[in-house]
């Protein structure tokens, strides 16, 4: 299958999903929000490099499958911005700030327990989540900015790529395009209809592309906070 149809038929099989469990008492609903995103960085010596977060947003579809009482099964299909900021970064001559801005098709799948509290329920849940790169922007904050002995324009495509020998001139490779990792949530439901709630996610899979047949040296791993509305249809 050709790289690009990946998140186009992870998305068709979660609306699939959709389609066929919304007439067993399941509820679909759409959340929105805002991630405060980062990368844990390991340099190919071993040593972490220092980063910074950045925010960025999450918009997508849920539904909540029951399966016991008080419990769910919630899979999703989110756009998700992810990323980071660090001084010099990817620029190692430049004084600039660095920004990389990711987007990624994910598709969480969460086991929630949702007991009635007050008026409300509480919901608490954690579960795996696999996501695929599409592209993104970097952009320095200075003028033109040097990538060895040329001056470029101090901003870029950001790619996914699985080697090194893949990237592009003046683009910045972010990673491997897929990502998996776990999800850890905690929020209130008011009259069965709207929710907020509090997220956080953490990469497993090492995101560094290979050089050739060889594995790489060093670690990234995406890091996410966030905060969400949502509100069941």
């Amino acid at each position: 299958m050709h790289q690009n149809t990946l998140p186009i038929a992870a998305l068709l099989f979660v609306v699939t999903i959709f389609v066929h469990t919304t007439a067993a008492q399941t509820k679909v609903g759409v959340r929105a929000g805002m991630n405060l995103s980062g990368v844990h960085l390991v340099d190919e010596q071993g040593d972490k490099q220092e980063t910074g977060m950045i925010p960025r947003f999450q918009i997508g579809l849920t539904v909540d499958i029951p399966i016991a009482t008080d419990f769910y099964i919630q899979p999703a299909a989110l756009y998700s911005g992810k990323g980071f900021k660090q001084d010099g970064g990817w620029l190692a001559s430049s004084d600039s700030e660095f920004k990389a801005t990711a987007s990624y098709v994910e598709v969480p799948v969460n086991v929630l327990y949702k007991p009635q509290i007050g008026n409300g329920n509480l919901i608490v849940g954690a579960g795996p989540y696999v996501a695929y790169g599409t592209g993104g922007k970097w952009e320095a904050d200075q003028g033109q900015v040097a990538i060895g002995d040329i001056m470029i324009e101090p901003h870029g495509d950001v790619i996914f790529k699985n080697d090194v020998a893949d990237g592009e001139f003046g683009n910045y490779l972010y990673g491997k395009p897929w990502d998996f990792g776990v999800n850890f949530l905690a929020g209130y439901e008011f009259l069965r209809k709207f929710s907020v709630q509090f997220n956080a996610q953490f990469g497993v899979s090492n995101l560094r592309p290979d050089v050739g047949e060889a594995k790489p040296d060093g670690k990234l791993r995406n890091t996410v906070y966030g905060i969400s509305v949502g509100y069941k249809l």
